[in-house]
């Protein structure tokens, strides 16, 4: 009885993912730097690495899709499609907003990896990509948007 005690209550892990996950606070940066596409991209390679439940993954396509599709509208009927001050803050709060989503679907699973002996995965140059490619993307659909509106 005694020796119950002293056993491990986390087990190794049962399965080792081909690549580390990323540490699902760190994604707050893509977030709010390059916006909610960037953050979803980055969420649900994430969610892959974790191996998520489908309604996780779908929680962030959901938010994801929804932060976009808000951040465009936004962008191009209130601000007539500028980018800068008031744009970049809405680019950054829908960001912000799937960033919690990902962040709330996804801290359970990786705290058991890092207890399971897991090291998370550098974020530093997926990050940096991920907010200056895809912020690209997202500011060059919203220029075409207000050019053919």
């Amino acid at each position: 009885m005694a020796d119950d005690l002293f056993t491990p209550t986390i087990t190794p892990a049962t399965y080792a993912p081909q690549r580390p996950p990323w540490r699902p606070g760190s994604l707050i940066y893509p977030a709010v730097f390059g916006g909610p596409l960037a953050v979803t991209v980055l969420a649900l390679v994430n969610a892959r690495r974790l191996r998520l439940p489908g309604r996780a993954t779908l929680a962030i396509a959901g938010a994801g899709l929804a932060a976009v599709v808000t951040r465009m509208a936004v962008t191009v009927a209130l601000l007539d499609g500028h980018l800068s001050g008031p744009g970049r803050l809405v680019g950054a709060l829908s960001g912000a907003v799937v960033w919690a989503v990902a962040n709330l679907t996804q801290k359970g699973r990786f705290r058991t990896y890092e207890m399971r002996g897991g090291e998370p995965a550098s974020l530093v140059l997926p990050g940096i990509g991920a907010a200056v490619g895809l912020g690209i993307v997202e500011g060059i659909v919203i220029v075409l948007t207000v050019a053919l509106r």
